[in-house]
This record gives C-alpha cells, structure tokens and sequence, in this order.
C-alpha cells in the first residue's frame, strides 16, 4: 500500500474539506486592440485571429465550453519560474481572488515587477489596460492553506521570494487528488484569500461576471488604477510590497 501523500509532516487528505465560492481574476485587455491595428479589414482580421488561434497550445481536457478568460490559464504554460504552487514543468494553475481589491493588489505587484525589470526604465509611467472579472467556483475536493495546521506554517506559504516548497505542497496535492485550495495572498497588505484551482472541473460556471475596465498606470514609486465604470481611482505605493528595502522577484 503506497504511503500517504505528505508534506512537511502534514498527511494532506487528512483536511480535505469542500471549497465554493465567487472568484476575481485581473487580465491585460489589450490584444484585441493590438491586433486590430495592424489589419485593415474585417475579413483580415479574422483570417489572423485563426492563425493566432492554431498556434497557441492545445486546450486542457475538461476546459471546452468555458468562457475563453476561465481556459487560457489553463492552456498556456507556466512562466521560468513556475508560480507559487505549480513547477516550471507543471499544468499551468487558475489563480484568482476572494475579493476584487486582492485580485487589484496582486495586479499591482505584478505591475511593479514589470517595471523593476526593465533594464531603462522610461521617464513616464507606462499605461495598460486591464480586465477584472468575477466567476464561481466549487468542488469537495479542496484545501484551506489559511486554516490550522496549515496556518502555522504560514511563513513558508507566503514567502515573497521563494516558491520551492510551496510548489513541493503544489504537487503534493496534485498527488492527493486535490482541486482546488485557498491560501493567504503575500502580496495584499490586508491579507485577502487566493484561489488556485489545478483543473477546470473546480469551475461552478462556464461564464463570467461583472466585467469591469481598468486603467493601470505603473511608475518607480507605485501603481495607480482608475476604475471606467465609477472613476474610482485606487494607488499602490512601492512601499507597500517591499521586503528589506526591495521588491521581491518571484522564484524558486
């Protein structure tokens, strides 16, 4: 009989419990636009959303019929650094957010790295546009990484910096049949819950909810979102994602 599947001492199938609930997700809103300038015509532009569309990875089994915002996480491969539950060489993981303003928050950071990545940064903000959207989740397969015993290991969970063993618990629970699971964001300073869901069966809806538009503007000093729909604006200052004086690059 095959051990149980265990990390750092935790038999993870012990706390199995069920998972549900609504889900936000940010995303670039930018390709149609990018596309659309450099055709003429309309039959053109289908003629390249087809080409666009044959060479992008094949989709997941289990992901046809979902919304194309609910599969494309889940189609295309993770980055060189794999994320914080999933390995470089892992099927790629849905992230999203209990609440909209940790969905923004993560956004943000995000946003910043992009910027402290750049090898000259320009002297204006640089300016995007971004979607937030809401869909549902629910399986009795889950796991609550914010939830005892989980929770005492929690500066492990949301390391800033290093994802090794958070990707080791990823593929534990892979191993232990888990499908979705909740964990303490790092990067929300008021400390919201993420979701990550390992397949498309953890979706309760095919579709998505409460689309909203967002415009982002990113500078060496922080993030600022003005949101299209009210103009409500929110702004992220450096400061608040900063570990010993720096901003952390995610890694394994």
């Amino acid at each position: 009989m095959a051990e149980p599947v265990q990390w750092q001492g935790l038999t993870v199938r012990d706390y199995v419990t069920p998972i549900y609930g609504r889900l936000y997700r940010v995303v670039g809103s930018q390709e149609r636009i990018a596309t659309n300038s450099i055709v003429d015509t309309l039959e053109e532009q289908s003629l390249l959303e087809n080409l666009l569309e044959a060479s992008k990875p094949p989709i997941r089994p289990g992901s046809v019929g979902l919304h194309y915002l609910l599969m494309t996480p889940f189609r295309h491969p993770p980055l060189r650094h794999g994320s914080r539950f999933g390995g470089r060489y892992e099927p790629s993981i849905f992230y999203g957010a209990h609440r909209p303003h940790t969905a923004r928050a993560e956004m943000a950071y995000y946003r910043l790295v992009f910027w402290s990545g750049m090898l000259a940064p320009p002297e204006r903000p640089v300016r995007s546009e971004h979607t937030l959207y809401g869909t549902r989740c629910r399986t009795q397969c889950g796991l609550q990484l914010q939830r005892t015993p989980f929770s005492e290991r929690q500066v492990t969970l949301t390391d800033s910096e290093h994802y090794g063993p958070t990707q080791a618990l990823g593929a534990v629970m892979r191993a232990a049949g888990i499908l979705a699971f909740e964990f303490t964001s790092a990067r929300d300073p008021s400390g919201g819950t993420n979701v990550g869901l390992f397949e498309p069966q953890a979706f309760a809806s095919t579709g998505i909810s409460d689309p909203q538009q967002w415009l982002c503007e990113v500078d060496g000093q922080g993030v600022r979102l003005l949101c299209l729909a009210d103009h409500s604006l929110e702004h992220y200052s450096l400061e608040l994602f900063l570990v010993d004086g720096r901003l952390p690059a995610p890694a394994v």
